[in-house]
């Protein structure tokens, strides 16, 4: 006898990977625990060994998820590579549906979509695609891939299709919406930023205190930026003339970077490094339960990316992090929907971008944004993620549409 409904939910990125650990494995775990509960199958794409901590698998088994895991070199030739966890994909997830009436295929980002795309085609009765943005048009833009490239085509090409066949669209900006409205889709397009877990992330006031204490702050004004450096982000380069510009405005102004051993190495390596490092701390990155301790410890958080113009279409997990731990942000006019959520709420500071900072420009913004209490702003923040972003917001979007 057939069972009345399954899911299969699938993410290109491994399942200790923050994107996947903190936000999709969470919406689904979340929306199993909430109940009604569904069979469900997460798929994700392996890097390295295929491991999660005890409590993790523990987590999935009691709520009925089974983890399938594909692997994935990421040094290693990605076009077959892609091809053959396509076909993999293909067989697991029609073996585990064979039983079903309802059978959902659920697409994390725009190459998760992709895959989803296939198995809607493949007796799949609904696909909803979650934080779908146009991965192609960041890689063009930011001159990675030419237009008329075989990648490009190919991932335009599934892009395009993703859309057309689904039947639910979560999407992360208002450009997005309009983006996938105008491409025809028959799909129910909801507006809707990357949620994260607003109150694991909530500024940790006495803890922040005792890291300013630990790394020597005082009473600076501390810029922090956590994340990756190059590709569609800055590069180390552009973010280290941010960072002399932004010094340069105010002898108080000190960052703490958080980011990967490369990118901290590419920074002690820059010339212009050794006269600002007594105004530069480097940290290498911590689980995401220990992040909020160091960004108690800030006053603004940093969005490093350019505003190319397919910057309309992203929703930086960055902007809800800053929020939670009740920092405004800065970034740069033109990315997503969250420099004119800044500009609108009073959260943060809209610039041109960040390697032209203009110092008197950054004085005066300040003194707008702290003009009053600083708690008031730290609770306006604070408010905004859980109004906009948190994941209790997604959750109930995916309980619509599975």
């Amino acid at each position: 006898m057939a069972r009345k409904r399954c899911a299969v939910v699938l993410c290109g990125h491994g399942i200790n990977d923050p994107l996947v650990s903190t936000l999709m494995l969470d919406y689904i775990l979340r929306l199993q625990e909430e109940g009604p509960r569904m069979d469900i199958m997460l798929v994700t794409e392996e890097p390295g060994e295929a491991t999660i901590p005890d409590v993790v698998a523990k987590r999935l088994a009691d709520a009925g998820v089974r983890w399938a895991p594909l692997r994935y070199r990421v040094a290693g030739r990605q076009f077959p590579q892609k091809i053959r966890n396509l076909v993999i994909l293909v067989f697991r997830a029609l073996w585990f549906a064979r039983r079903y009436d309802d059978r959902v295929v659920v697409g994390f980002l725009s190459l998760a979509g992709a895959y989803a795309s296939v198995l809607r085609s493949l007796g799949f009765t609904r696909s909803v695609i979650v934080n779908f943005e146009p991965h192609s048009q960041y890689m063009k833009d930011m001159g990675i891939w030419r237009e008329g490239s075989f990648k490009y085509r190919v991932v335009r090409y599934f892009e395009n299709r993703l859309v057309r066949n689904a039947e639910v669209i979560i999407a992360p900006t208002s450009a997005v919406v309009e983006h996938v409205r105008a491409l025809g889709t028959r799909a129910i397009v909801h507006g809707q930023g990357v949620t994260i877990d607003v109150s694991a992330n909530r500024r940790q006031e006495q803890e922040g205190l005792r890291v300013r204490t630990e790394l020597g702050l005082g009473d600076r004004i501390v810029l922090v930026y956590v994340g990756k450096f190059n590709g569609i982000y800055h590069s180390e380069d552009q973010y280290l003339r941010f960072m002399e510009r932004s010094c340069s405005a105010d002898p108080r102004i000190a960052h703490l970077v958080i980011t990967f051993p490369e990118h901290l190495a590419a920074f002690r390596k820059h010339p212009g490094f050794a006269e600002l490092q007594h105004r530069i701390i480097l940290h290498e990155p911590v689980p995401p339960p220990d992040l909020p301790r160091l960004l108690s410890a800030a006053d603004c958080g940093v969005i490093a990316v350019p505003p190319t113009p397919s910057q309309i279409f992203r929703s930086p997990v960055k902007s809800a992090l800053y929020w939670a731990a009740g920092l405004p942000i800065f970034i740069p006019k033109g990315v997503g929907d969250d420099w004119w959520i800044a500009q609108e709420r009073g959260i943060g500071i809209v610039v041109r971008d960040l390697p032209d900072l203009d110092p008197a420009e950054l004085r005066r913004a300040f003194e707008d944004l702290w003009e009053g209490s600083r708690q008031e702003l730290r609770e306006r923040c604070v408010r905004a993620a859980y109004e906009l972003r948190d994941t209790g917001l997604m959750v109930k979007l995916l309980r619509r549409s599975m």
